[in-house]
């Protein structure tokens, strides 16, 4: 895909693309919240006025925004969670690819790229064209992955906390988290306090039965206190903040955890995303498509 120059997250005002892709996940968030019209209407006015009053805040990014219009929407449409059926449903899909196409080995390394990979598992994509992209090698384009195997093997890590993301993730983090456990970190899952979008929440993993299987092998499932894409450090709960703080290390997941805290200044962070919008790849100076596994500082660089 040929992208347009100069499009770039962090800098304002958004740029239409970000908007436009903006109005699709209203209309996609409306269409699933309610079968009224008249709600609808009105939830995707509201929204649409929340993006035009938000675009030109400095430095603000589309997951910021989408956080302010959720709320709104599930208000307006009486809907707390507008998605509950594809998170069942994507969830029931990942957990049958992931046992279908395992990680490589055992290996930390793989079970590192194995949890990469699962960053393309999104509602948003058609089952063939998952399975297809879970069957290649993936295109890791920022590799640090040695540097972070290096540090849990050999840098006296104690504790990492991993941002979950989208819902059917689950299952291609879990050999990784318990792969860790097994080795004797102290491994935190973060997830949402509530739904937002097809995030991983609390209640998801606990319908699941995830947070009680996880809890058995020693890894704490954890709320982050907030229902937002990405994670906003000043609303998070101060049970939450004080895990993270304490961290070690950051597993940051997927392009929400990129757009919130990728001018953070956090080199414990390592981020873990495949880059799936032009925005992302103009910023990064990839094509869509690439994967990405990078610490903080070689973020930075990419950003310049």
């Amino acid at each position: 895909m040929n992208l347009p120059e100069r499009i770039k997250l962090w800098e304002t005002p958004i740029p239409d693309l970000c908007v436009e892709c903006l109005g699709r996940l209203i209309d996609l968030t409306v269409r699933e919240a309610t079968q009224d019209e008249t709600l609808r209407k009105k939830a995707v006015d509201a929204a649409h006025r929340i993006v035009r009053e938000l675009r030109e805040i400095p430095s603000i990014t589309p997951a910021q925004i989408a956080n302010r219009f959720h709320p709104v929407i599930k208000q307006i449409c009486n809907n707390a969670d507008p998605f509950k059926l594809r998170k069942i449903k994507e969830m029931a899909t990942a957990r049958k690819l992931a046992e279908k196409y395992p990680p490589k080995s055992n290996r930390l390394e793989d079970l590192v790229v194995y949890a990469l990979m699962g960053n393309s598992i999104d509602f948003f994509r058609d089952i063939g064209e998952l399975e297809a992209s879970l069957q290649k090698t993936p295109n890791i384009v920022h590799n640090d992955i040695p540097s972070l195997v290096d540090r849990f093997v050999n840098g006296g890590i104690s504790s990492v906390v991993v941002l979950a993301d989208n819902a059917g993730e689950v299952y291609f983090d879990v050999p990784l988290l318990r792969s860790l456990s097994s080795k004797g970190l102290r491994v935190f899952y973060a997830v949402k306090a509530a739904p937002v979008q097809n995030d991983l929440s609390m209640e998801d993993m606990i319908r699941e039965g995830l947070q009680d299987e996880l809890g058995a092998t020693g890894i704490k499932v954890v709320s982050t206190g907030i229902d937002s894409v990405g994670f906003d450090y000043d609303r998070a709960s101060a049970e939450f903040r004080n895990i993270y703080d304490k961290a070690d290390v950051v597993l940051a997941k997927g392009m929400g955890h990129l757009e919130t805290l990728g001018k953070v200044q956090d080199e414990r962070l390592f981020f873990l995303f495949e880059a799936k919008c032009p925005t992302v790849a103009s910023t990064l100076g990839l094509s869509i498509g690439d994967f990405v596994a990078c610490w903080k500082k070689s973020l930075e660089k990419l950003t310049r």
